[in-house]
């Protein structure tokens, strides 16, 4: 029983202590530093804008396909008698390919030439008697017409015969072969295709806004999915209007092909240099900050960083336009970005 009173007086002992503290010594306020309570100014580097004019590059796709591209066909309906050509191999213009069978076309003429060398002989002698006053001026010319339509059955069947042996239009490499030996050819039946792959073209289009900056003459550079570098091309010409479709402008490039490394019918990369005809202002694309709704720029206003939305236009590898948000003579802060936020203080250590 001792032992409880004892722990009772203890506690009201304790309790006393306490309300003594608190009445007694009340806590007093720590003022904090005002060092603590103003913000450090960030360091950063700024950009004066100013109008000027800048190159950029324009990419777009293209498509590769040779200089001169034909279907070797057969006019004429004849069996297949010779192939000369070894596929995949380099021909030259005027170059027979393919023989198609001409036996009785050959025969036709050798029978005509026999008749041709008889009707010369009855005009030799037709034109003695006609200087003789033997026969008339009708009879001979009956005989002499007779003479100019064998040659002309057999011009006509030379014309025939010459169908027969199907040559290289231009010097080029040969495809793969679609016939053999003894097929019966038909007219418009591809034989083989024939590509000059020593000399591209390039066809590809750009926007309409972009055709003041294009001519026959200009260069343009190109790439491919199997190309280690950049290869560049000629402008060989222009499309006198744009397309109303599509609202661009067709243009071909020409492109040396001889190291064989292009592949006719592959699509290209294209990319063409474009220089502004009017100034318009330009930043640093590191002064860019991405957002989901747009880009944005920290604008030094009164040694704070200003937020300013901004609407981009062209752009290069350093310098992107501003077409709405800033205005020439403004200073916008091109480095330190991920520090700063709106209201910020700045110390600008450099500005260019």
């Amino acid at each position: 029983m001792k032992r409880i009173i004892y722990i009772l007086i203890a506690v009201i002992v304790v309790t006393a202590l306490v309300l003594i503290k608190i009445f007694a010594f009340p806590a007093q306020k720590v003022k904090a530093p005002a060092a603590a309570t103003a913000a450090a100014a960030i360091p950063v580097e700024c950009h004066i804008v100013q109008d000027t004019m800048a190159d950029y590059r324009v990419e777009t796709v293209g498509n590769l396909r040779a200089r001169e591209q034909v279907d070797i066909v057969s006019e004429i309906q004849r069996k297949m008698v010779a192939i000369y050509l070894k596929e995949g191999s380099r021909v030259s213009t005027g170059q027979v390919l393919f023989k198609l069978d001409d036996s009785d076309i050959t025969a036709k003429i050798r029978k005509l030439e026999v008749d041709l060398q008889l009707a010369k002989a009855n005009e030799d002698r037709e034109a003695v008697l006609l200087s003789r006053g033997g026969i008339s001026q009708e009879r001979f010319d009956g005989v002499s017409n007779r003479r100019k339509v064998l040659e002309a059955e057999i011009d006509v069947l030379k014309v025939d015969l010459d169908k027969t042996s199907i040559r290289a239009p231009f010097s080029g490499r040969i495809g793969i072969r679609n016939v053999s030996v003894g097929a019966l050819i038909t007219p418009g039946h591809v034989l083989a295709n024939l590509q000059d792959v020593e000399h591209m073209l390039l066809d590809f289009s750009v926007p309409e806004r972009y055709s003041p900056n294009l001519a026959t003459g200009g260069t343009v550079s190109f790439r491919t999915d199997y190309l280690t570098t950049e290869r560049t091309s000629t402008i060989e010409a222009v499309e006198p209007s744009v397309d109303q479709r599509t609202r661009t402008l067709p243009v071909r490039a020409t492109v040396d092909n001889k190291d064989g490394s292009l592949v006719p019918g592959t699509s290209a990369k294209v990319f063409v240099m474009i220089r502004d005809l009017e100034e318009s202002i330009y930043i640093p694309t590191n002064a860019l900050i991405p957002s989901i709704s747009g880009y944005s720029v920290f604008k030094a206003t009164g040694g704070k960083a200003l937020t300013v939305p901004v609407k981009t236009g062209n752009r290069n590898a350093d310098m992107v336009q501003i077409l709405e948000g800033i205005g020439s003579g403004d200073t916008i802060v091109v480095t330190n970005l991920l520090r700063l936020r709106n209201g910020a203080p700045l110390k600008i250590l450099k500005t260019n």
